[in-house]
This record gives structure tokens, sequence and C-alpha cells, in this order.
């Protein structure tokens, strides 16, 4: 299973890290990356498709929402969508962030 990390993805990664920052905690991205990875090459999609389906405006169609804890935190949204090939992340969200876009 590929998986592909859309522009917007890596995007919202840094708003999160900046988030972060200005909340006194330290940077998750690189972290979170990995924990991403793992979860989703853990997956057999061909069983079960993991979380929900989702629609946010100026995002792509058929796209899906999952939850995912690195540790003890709070689970953070991850906003993907499923290709016959390929996982492909769209943005990565803290359930306390503000806005998505």
């Amino acid at each position: 299973m590929r998986i592909i990390w859309k522009q917007s993805a890596l995007q919202s990664l840094i708003k999160l890290d900046v988030w972060r920052e200005e909340n006194g905690w330290p940077g998750i991205a690189e972290h979170l990356v990995e924990i991403i990875e793992l979860y989703f090459y853990k997956q057999d999609v061909s069983v079960f498709l993991p979380g929900r389906g989702v629609s946010i405006k100026g995002m792509p169609v058929h796209m899906r929402m999952t939850l995912i804890r690195p540790g003890k935190s709070d689970p953070y949204k991850v906003f993907y969508r499923y290709n016959q090939d390929a996982i492909e992340i769209f943005l990565i969200r803290h359930p306390y962030q503000k806005s998505l876009l």
C-alpha cells in the first residue's frame, strides 16, 4: 500500500506544529507522519476501510476521516482518500484546532 502525502497535508502539519508551539507544546509533525504511515500499513482495506465519510468544501470527494492517537494524547483527525493502490493524506488536525482551512 502506497501512502501519498498531498501538499495540503504537509501544510497542515506545519500549521499544527505552529499551533502547538503557540500553546507551549513541542512540535509533533515528524512523529505523526510515522504514526499515520504505520497505522495505514497495518490496515487491511480489503476488509474494512477505517473512519467515516466526510465532505469538506474545497477538498476532493470521497474523503474519509479517522482518528489516530499517538500515545496517550488526544486523537488527531486524519482526512484521507483511498484509491485502489494508495492512501492519499489531505489534512491532519488536532480536535482543538480552529477551522480546517
